[in-house]
């Protein structure tokens, strides 16, 4: 005859606190690497759209007269 199971404490853990851990690792993993995968796309795709006008306004703040002794410059 094999010996009764003991019977746990009240209150006391049933089952590992690690039970299916890989499961759980494998979850965070997953949602970590789509997490990046859209961050990339998303800042991809605006830095191409918005390039062409933030060069457009680095150029035209960079303009020098040709005059330096012009009246109404400000330096």
């Amino acid at each position: 005859m094999a010996l009764p199971t003991p019977v746990p404490a009240p209150g006391s853990m049933t089952v590992p606190p690690l039970f299916d851990w890989h499961v759980l690792a494998s979850v965070v993993i997953l949602v970590a690497l789509v997490a990046v995968a859209t961050l990339f796309t998303l800042s991809a795709r605006q830095g191409a759209s918005g390039r062409a006008e933030w060069q457009q306004w680095l150029a035209a703040r960079s303009r020098v007269p040709h005059d330096p002794d012009e009246v109404g410059v400000d330096r």
